[in-house]
């Protein structure tokens, strides 16, 4: 059964983090038992079957630029929210208003955005939303509890363990966070599942741990929206 932010699921047993549930309470988006890729029990937060689907590998854009995964991010967040756009429409259109960024000759590099140019991209298609920097992982549990669209931007080495894009271990890549996954005893974050542009891989769990050395280690970079996105209908 689904839970909409009605109150916690059981109240917590002894010994059991009274606050972990107390977060729970506040969630406003489904909540279905499930299990880690270990087969540990779990709790997942977020429609991450549904927006799975919004991803795919990053390049497919008129000038074949394969380093715009903020560009697949903000369409991924604009589809979220039903505002039906490809990776092309949004290259297009962050060309036109100079919301990215070119790297002559090389095409693994152009096609990158700034935080706060994936913000503009969000607004200018009416779904307004903020950069931050500096925050933690819980900040993102928080916020797609909330129901809110986030990119979250990491260290593409780190998150991939593939040290040929570890770079100078600088945020270098932008992924899409559309669920999470919590401890079903005490609230404890587990991981996120992520829709990662970069490797074409939808809905992959990844560790709080790897994401904090991804993520936090590197800035605690993100975008975060300012409204919920609407809830599914049936």
């Amino acid at each position: 059964m689904d839970h909409e932010g009605s109150g916690v699921l059981d109240a917590p047993g002894q010994g059991h983090d009274v606050a972990g549930w107390l977060r729970l309470a506040a969630i406003a988006v489904a909540v279905r038992p499930g299990h880690l890729p270990d087969g540990r029990p779990c709790l997942t937060i977020g429609e991450v079957r549904r927006y799975a689907a919004y991803n795919h590998l990053q390049g497919d854009n008129p000038e074949h630029d394969r380093g715009d995964c903020g560009i697949v991010s903000c369409a991924d967040v604009l589809n979220q929210f039903d505002v039906p756009l490809t990776e092309a429409d949004a290259f297009r259109h962050a060309s036109r208003c100079r919301e990215l960024h070119l790297v002559p000759g090389r095409l693994d590099q152009s096609g990158w955005t700034l935080p706060a140019e994936q913000a503009a991209i969000l607004a200018d298609y009416g779904i307004a939303a903020h950069a931050e920097e500096a925050q933690p992982i819980e900040r993102l549990a928080l916020a797609v509890q909330q129901g809110r669209g986030v990119i979250a931007m990491v260290n593409a080495g780190v998150l991939w363990s593939d040290p040929r894009v570890l770079g100078h271990g600088q945020a270098n890549h932008a992924i899409t966070i559309i669920g999470i996954a919590r401890d079903r005893y005490d609230g404890a974050l587990l991981g996120f599942y992520i829709n990662d542009s970069g490797t074409g891989q939808s809905g992959q769990f990844v560790s709080a741990h790897l994401m904090k050395t991804a993520f936090e280690h590197e800035g605690g970079f993100c975008v975060v929206t300012d409204l919920a996105q609407p809830k599914p209908v049936g």
